[in-house]
């Protein structure tokens, strides 16, 4: 599946053969086209062509939604290949899937439907399965901190060619594996049940009253496979605020700038 990552102004848009993934404003977008004879124009025809086209976006809506990112290898098709429960979920989700575009091209005989799912839900159920794999390894994160427990936790990848996805792995400079967010997710812990948000203007941090109180900036100073984080020894060592962070169930954003 061919995929582009644009910083634009209205987010980070990652554009898929079949729709679009705004990781800012946290939804997946397909479109669907059916086709009616522009010399006949009947409202029946149209109505037909309208349900192709709807049917269309959410069979595109499916594949886009499967090759999102959970981590830097693998997708949500992954996780559906081995799970019924979230293969009846995902479906559900594009069932339920919202029209938020149509047009209706009366010259060339052409219905344009786009359908828009929510990320949030279509990451529940994946989620939960997380929380269940990493269950039986995890460790008790730390109770006990010395100091101020920041607001919330800003990764700075501004200036690397890092791409969005759900839960990405952190490494240091020398490949090594530090943190791998899928391990905080606890299905018993409400709070831990979240993914990623990606920014891409500095004013939507400076502007947030969570971030203004007092927050901890790690930077980022690469990317491995394009959707994980590398970070130096200094940084490393800041990522156990991280942890706590995320089980307390504060922000932590990811800044693209």
């Amino acid at each position: 599946m061919l995929a582009i990552v644009l910083i634009q102004a209205a987010g980070i848009v990652e554009a898929t053969d079949n729709g679009e993934i705004n990781w800012s404003e946290g939804y997946v977008l397909a479109r669907g086209y059916g086709v009616f004879d522009p010399k006949m124009g009947k409202p029946e025809d149209i109505l037909k062509a309208r349900r192709v086209a709807t049917v269309v976006a959410q069979r595109n809506l499916l594949e886009t939604i499967k090759g999102v990112h959970v981590n830097s290898t693998t997708v949500v098709e992954d996780y559906m290949l081995k799970s019924d429960l979230v293969i009846t979920h995902v479906e559900g989700v594009v069932k339920n899937a919202r029209i938020v575009g149509e047009k209706v091209d009366r010259e060339n005989g052409i219905v344009e439907v786009e359908l828009m799912a929510p990320l949030q839900e279509v990451a529940k159920p994946i989620l939960r399965e997380i929380g269940k794999e990493k269950e039986k390894s995890r460790k008790k994160t730390e109770k006990e901190v010395s100091g101020k427990i920041p607001s919330a936790v800003v990764l700075d990848a501004s200036g690397t060619d890092l791409k969005p996805s759900m839960l990405p792995r952190i490494y240091d400079e020398n490949g090594n594996l530090i943190l791998d967010l899928s391990d905080l997710i606890d299905p018993n812990n409400p709070k831990t049940m979240k993914i990623m948000k990606f920014v891409n203007d500095l004013n939507q941090i400076l502007q947030d009253p969570e971030l203004k109180d007092n927050p901890l900036v790690i930077k980022i100073s690469g990317a491995i496979n394009g959707r994980d984080m590398v970070v130096d020894g200094k940084s490393a060592s800041k990522l156990k605020w991280l942890k706590v962070i995320w089980e307390l169930g504060k922000k932590v954003i990811t800044a693209l700038f």
